[in-house]
Formats: C-alpha cells, sequence, structure tokens
C-alpha cells in the first residue's frame, strides 16, 4: 500500500500516523515562539527533519558506509569518498556525501538542544512535555553516535558557549554526552508511542550499542534486557518480509526513519541497478542508481541454507529476481561487480513507481540488540575478539532465535567467531554496521588487509589500526573553526 503525502495544519501534529515528520520548525530565533503545544510539537518536528536529508539517513551517505566494508563498494565516481573507503586519503575534503552528512546531523543536534533548553520553561501538559524532550534527548544523542563512529571526538553544541562549536571534546567526553541523553530518553519515553517516533525500546536499544562500543559489557547486557523482557518487541516470521512497504512498523523494529512516496528518504533506487533486464523484458530506461552495489566476497560468504542471502544479494546470470512485473534471472551488466544488493528493492517488484518508494529506513531492529545481548555475554564469560573460538552456552539463547529466522541450525555454545557471521549477515547494508563492528572489535585490520582484490571496484587495501579506526575530519570544518579544531592521528 503506498504511501501519500497530504499537506497537513500544525494542529494535525498529534494525530496518528507519521505526519509530523512533514511539519518544518518556525524560526528558533523568535523569543515569543515557545509558548503553545503546537509550537513545541513542530520544533520536534524540526529536529527529526535533517534526517532525511539524501546525505543522512535519507539515503546516500547512509548506503555508502557499506563500502567501506568487505560486504559493498561505491558504482558511481565519489572520487574522495571512494580515496576514503579505500584507506589511501590523506584527508577529507569530500564535499557531498560526508560534509552534507556531517552538517545534517548538526542540524538535528542544534534543533534537539534548542528543543531541551526552551521546552522544560513552557507552560503544556506535563505528560506531552515529557515525551517531546525524550524524543529530543533520543535525537540529540542519535546524531552524535552516528558522528561519533565516524570521527571520534566531537564538538559537543552549547547554546550558552558560542565557542563550543570550535573545539573538539575528547572521545571518552563524547562518549559520555552520547549515554548521557540516551539515559535521559530512558526516563521520559514510553514502550508505545507513535509510528516514526523512537519508543522506550530505542533508547534502550540504543544504550546497549553504546556500551558495545564503550566494551561496557554488562550495562550493555542490562541495556538489552531491558528491550528483550519487555515482551514488546520479538523478530518478524520473515527475514525478507521485514524490508517491504506492507511491513512498516511490525515489532522488530525499535525505529524506522518515515518515509513517503516521492519524497525522501530514497534508499531504494540507490542499490537498484540501472539496467536490471538489459532488454529481456520491460523496464524504464536508466533508473537505477545503482550507487552501491554488493561484493562477490559477501555473496560467497553466506552459508548454505541462509534464506538472508537471496534476500539480501543477486548475482546476475545466476539468481531470480522479481523487478517491473517480471522474474528472471537478474542481468545487471552496467554493475561493476556481478552481485547486487537486491534488499530495498520490493517497493520496485510489481511496477517501478517513483526514484523515492516510500520504504522507511530500517534504523534499529531488535535482531540487532539480540546479537549485541549475545556479545556482551559472551564477553563476560571468555568470549570475545581476543578468544574467537570459546563456546559461551549463555549467549545461545538471544543468538539462536536471531540464527533460527535465517533458516540455520542452532548452535548449542555460539563462539564469537559465530557472532561474527549473524553481525554480518543480518545487518548487511544497513548503515554500515559491519565496518563498525570489525572496527570496534579491533579486527578491521585483519579482515581488511587478508582480502584479495576484486577487479577494480574493490582493490587491495591496506588499513592501518591507528588511523583509519576514524574517518579523516571535513577538512572544511577545520578550515571554519580557524584550526581550532584539529584533524585525526594519521591524516
Amino acid at each position: 500500500m503506498k504511501k501519500i503525502a497530504f499537506f497537513i495544519l500544525i494542529a494535525a501534529l498529534t494525530s496518528c500516523g507519521k505526519d509530523f515528520l512533514k511539519v518544518e520548525p518556525h524560526s528558533f530565533t523568535d523569543a515569543v515562539y515557545w509558548k503553545t503545544p503546537e509550537q513545541a510539537e513542530a520544533a520536534l518536528a524540526g529536529v527529526y527533519s535533517p534526517l532525511q536529508d539524501e546525505e543522512a539517513l535519507g539515503g546516500e551517505e547512509w548506503c555508502s558506509m557499506e563500502a567501506f566494508s568487505d560486504n559493498g563498494y561505491m558504482n558511481d565516481n565519489y572520487a574522495d569518498f571512494i580515496a576514503m573507503s579505500e584507506f589511501r586519503a590523506s584527508q577529507n575534503t569530500e564535499g557531498d556525501l560526508s560534509m552534507n552528512s556531517y552538517r545534517s546531523y548538526f542540524k538535528t543536534v542544534k534543533r534537539a538542544n534548542d528543543v531541551l533548553v526552551n521546552v522544560p520553561g513552557m507552560t503544556i501538559n506535563e505528560a506531552q512535555k515529557t515525551r517531546i524532550l525524550g524524543e529530543a534527548n533520543f535525537l540529540l544523542g542519535f546524531a552524535y553516535f552516528q558522528l561519533a563512529r565516524r570521527y571520534g571526538g566531537l564538538p559537543l553544541y552549547n547554546q550558552a558557549d558560542a565557542t563550543s562549536s570550535l573545539v573538539r571534546a575528547t572521545e571518552a567526553e563524547t562518549w559520555a554526552e552520547i549515554e548521557l541523553h540516551f539515559q535521559n530518553a530512558t526516563a521520559q519515553l514510553s514502550w508505545t508511542h507513535e509510528a516514526g517516533r523512537p519508543g522506550l525500546g530505542a533508547a534502550f536499544g540504543m544504550l546497549a550499542k553504546v556500551y558495545a562500543f564503550e566494551k561496557k559489557w554488562s550495562e550493555a547486557k542490562m541495556a538489552a534486557e531491558e528491550v528483550i523482557n519487555s515482551q514488546k518487541h520479538s523478530l518478524f516470521s520473515s527475514y525478507a518480509g521485514l524490508f517491504t512497504i506492507q511491513n512498516e512498523g511490525v515489532s522488530e523494529f525499535l525505529w524506522q526513519l518515515g518515509a513517503r512516496f516521492g519524497e525522501y528518504p530514497i534508499t531504494p533506487i540507490l542499490m537498484l541497478p540501472n539496467n536490471v533486464w538489459n532488454g529481456l523484458h520491460p523496464e524504464p530506461s536508466g533508473v537505477g542508481w545503482r550507487l552501491v552495489s554488493a561484493t562477490l566476497d559477501i555473496y560467497k560468504s553466506y552459508q548454505a541454507g541462509d534464506v538472508r542471502k537471496a534476500a539480501t544479494v543477486a548475482k546476475r546470470g545466476v539468481d531470480v529476481i522479481t523487478y517491473n512485473g517480471s522474474t528472471d534471472i537478474l542481468q545487471a551488466p552496467n554493475n561493476q561487480s556481478d552481485v547486487v544488493c537486491v534488499k530495498y528493492n520490493s517497493p520496485y517488484a510489481d511496477a517501478y513507481t517513483d526514484w523515492a518508494a516510500g520504504l522507511d529506513v530500517p534504523v534499529l531492529r531488535y535482531a540487532d540488540i539480540l546479537l549485541i545481548h549475545a556479545e556482551a555475554i559472551m564477553n563476560l564469560n571468555g568470549g570475545g575478539p581476543g578468544n574467537r573460538t570459546a563456546g559461551v552456552a549463555a549467549a545461545a539463547t538471544s543468538f539462536n532465535q536471531v540464527r533460527q529466522r535465517a533458516g540455520l541450525a542452532s548452535i548449542g555454545a555460539p563462539t564469537f567467531n559465530d557472532l561474527m557471521y549473524e553481525r554480518r549477515m543480518e545487518l548487511a547494508f544497513e548503515g554500515g554496521e559491519r565496518h563498525f563492528d570489525l572496527v570496534r572489535w579491533g579486527m578491521a585490520e585483519q579482515v581488511y588487509n587478508s582480502l584479495a582484490a576484486e577487479g577494480t571496484y574493490k582493490p587491495k587495501r591496506n588499513y592501518i589500526p591507528t588511523t583509519h579506526r576514524l574517518l579523516p575530519y571535513p577538512q572544511q570544518e577545520i578550515n571554519n573553526s580557524g584550526g581550532s579544531i584539529l584533524q585525526n592521528p594519521g591524516y
């Protein structure tokens, strides 16, 4: 069922659906602005809007982070971004994907801070106020989280201190700030929430992920168990069915970024080849963006019987897909590799509709939290990256829920090697999770440097942990600061 965008009044902000995502904020500089519930809701809606940008969660940069891993590469010629993904860039002069993404996330940071500063003093319903503050805290923590994984320490915005944007906090200070906002959100959000908004499951889920990045395993386990024990979330029966418009909002999604037909986000078109059938069947000419494609390495790495393979990747001349009303073997002659990502192509199965198909972005899923829970238990019981072959029976329950849904046999005492496989295949092409996992595990050097080149599109790479665990900081931001923002080590 297609979602149609309607013009809505601010008075409809509290209605069901995702209409709040259509509202742009009023000017935050107006001294008389922060008065009414409608104004508070409009200001909160403005916190969400930068996340829908093409270079944020709305498409390009979110998809392109997969090129840093062994799962994908970029077909289009974004030379500076590709240089970073191949670990040969000396600085970050990329002015489209990474720079615009950085700016979009910091727009969310600034707008969320405006809400947190101004809404507490407003005379509005306390339950509504608490929920607004919870969403603002969540979105602020999320924007910082996305940037900290890429760049490390960040300028921590402070409305009362104009110099706060000119100096980077340490990584430890940045992660502490992220923790704080998600902790605040867990005290302000509830399990029931409107579609497109984060609830308590999303807040505890993101807190579990933050703790995992910080290697705070007891805390990660407890945060994950808040989600698991709530029984408000569960795995959807079909992995492939998750990534369809029909199943948006099922309980596996702790948070999805809402999309509408004909508008951002645009994830499906970015993965779609621009010549699926090569003349074998009717199709619009050149509609696929093919920005990001899959490697042969991930295609060959699936275990026999893993249903996630057919739901995620397809090989030309081998695999059958459905597109534009035809079902046949994939052709895709314009793709550099033999493999494409088909995870988000379901909106185009019956017919090509629009470049923005209206498919929500899967930002945070219950499967991710189950695997974080299993990972925390492994690390607390002698497993983990330093002991990858040690079986940990206590991690089996959470781990096997994900594995069984994929059509694979349970493992009585899963190892960290088993966990690595599950996280790779479960979360492939979901915002670069594979790369961020390998970096936080300290395993990117071993995995990336052992890979042979795949043609010219995925060359042999030399990952140096002391440099490449972080991206080079955007050079334009360094220049704008007059040098008070410093570059990451090694660049």
